[in-house]
């Protein structure tokens, strides 16, 4: 799914009762021109959408108060939905993801894989509690869970049901815990890719249902051992 769908899906869903109430003031003032006003439905209906005045003094009423008010609000509303609140927009559309990689953390790795996914149009989303660390990426109306990554809701909200892999990318080895054994409840099927800053306990997350453990140690060990002379 592109971002700008994504975008557009989240602040719907956002103005849902707006447009509602948006509809349903209109579809009343349909009928009240058809039925009090004897007007034809195509009249009534121009009418309500203020694309046609009729000279009665019911019409030139409702379309002043349309005009100045109800649609002033509207506009205003729509403009502050759009604007602002953009953590919430960017939570829904995390949301709203299928097929997609959960990234856990925006360390120094989470940043490179988010950057990855960004220039290779991979479908992601990212989890990080620290608003501060995600600013940028909430106002660019990236699809960031700002959130805890070991709370109940935190997994869900990136729509974990739906996802193809996770990848933890966080320092905290509790957070590895904690979050590779709720992925794997929530979804048997996920990949998970779990990152240890401590071998002994590389068993325990593959215990707990990760697919794949690196470690950062091990790995420097792998490549200096290619180059080192005995």
């Amino acid at each position: 799914m592109r971002l700008w769908t994504l975008k557009a899906r989240a602040s719907l869903y956002r103005m849902r009762r707006l447009l509602a109430v948006l509809a349903l003031w209109l579809a009343a003032a349909a009928l009240a021109f058809r039925f009090f006003g004897r007007l034809s439905w195509h009249d009534a209906l121009l009418s309500a959408l203020y694309l046609k005045v009729q000279p009665d003094a019911f019409s030139q009423g409702y379309s002043f108060w349309g005009q100045s008010f109800v649609f002033g609000v509207v506009i205003a509303l729509i403009l502050r939905e759009t604007m602002e609140n953009y953590a919430e927009r960017c939570r829904l559309m995390a949301g709203l993801l299928r097929d997609h990689t959960i990234i856990i953390g925006y360390t120094h790795l989470g940043k490179r894989l988010v950057g990855h996914c960004i220039n290779n149009k991979i479908p992601y989303c990212l989890i990080e509690k620290n608003r501060a660390l995600v600013d940028d990426l909430l106002r660019k109306g990236e699809p960031v869970v700002v959130d805890d990554a070991c709370t109940p809701d935190a997994l869900p909200s990136a729509n974990i049901k739906h996802a193809r892999q996770v990848i933890l990318a966080s320092n905290n080895i509790e957070t590895a815990i904690i979050v590779t054994k709720n992925a794997r409840d929530a979804n048997p099927e996920v990949h998970i890719a779990a990152r240890c800053a401590m071998d002994n306990l590389v068993g325990v997350l593959e215990k707990l249902g990760a697919d794949y453990v690196y470690s950062a140690s091990l790995a420097a060990y792998n490549e200096i051992t290619k180059i080192l002379k005995v």
